[in-house]
């Protein structure tokens, strides 16, 4: 991959990364909730929603380290 492709990859993934991050801050501090039916009740699933996010994001973070580690390789 040419690198000024690799880096607009990972200067998308980085912004993505910190997107998701500040979707799930926003669950937890209460900014945002999200509520669903657990049991035939309303419950609050807010962090379930932000701990996805954050998941979501360590994924994200893994592929860049991964790529990272590829091109020092090629150094």
């Amino acid at each position: 991959m040419p690198q000024a492709s690799l880096n607009a990859l990972l200067y998308c993934f980085q912004e993505q990364k910190a997107w998701l991050l500040q979707q799930a801050q926003e669950y937890e501090s209460g900014a945002r909730k999200v509520s669903g039916r657990i049991g035939g009740k309303e419950v609050d699933i807010s962090e379930n929603i932000a701990a996805e996010y954050r998941h979501n994001a360590g994924n994200m973070q893994a592929i860049m380290d991964a790529y990272e580690r590829l091109h020092a390789k090629e150094i």
